[in-house]
């Protein structure tokens, strides 16, 4: 398959450069300079990319220095949890639930019981 998408663009590419030439007086001397330069371009761009990738392969596979993998681990700081402030949702009674955490003793509470 990819060898067949590189023969039609090669086609392709040839048929727009021999019109070019042939009917719209471009000189072939153009054609011959644009050639050179996106061959640089190519190269350029190929280069680049070998020099890159092994540092964006370091730096992405670093263990445990993603923000997710930090999360699954479990490591939270009580100090980040302080600096949020206080839970937004409060009940009549005047206690502050902070549903983000985890409810003790198995009752979530999202339901509509009060409890004790």
């Amino acid at each position: 398959m990819t060898v067949t998408r590189f023969l039609s663009s090669l086609l392709f590419s040839g048929a727009f450069i021999w019109v070019a030439v042939a009917f719209f007086d471009v000189e072939t001397e153009v054609v011959y300079v644009l050639f050179i330069f996106s061959l640089i371009l190519i190269g350029a761009a190929i280069v680049t990319g070998l020099l890159i990738s092994p540092l964006l392969r370091k730096i992405l596979q670093r263990p445990g220095s993603s923000l997710l993998s930090q999360l699954r681990a479990g490591d939270h700081d009580l100090a980040d949890a302080e600096q949020r402030g206080p839970p937004m949702n409060h009940q009549e009674d005047g206690l502050d639930v902070d549903r983000s955490l985890p409810a003790k003793g198995g009752v979530g509470l999202d339901s509509n019981d009060r409890g004790p």
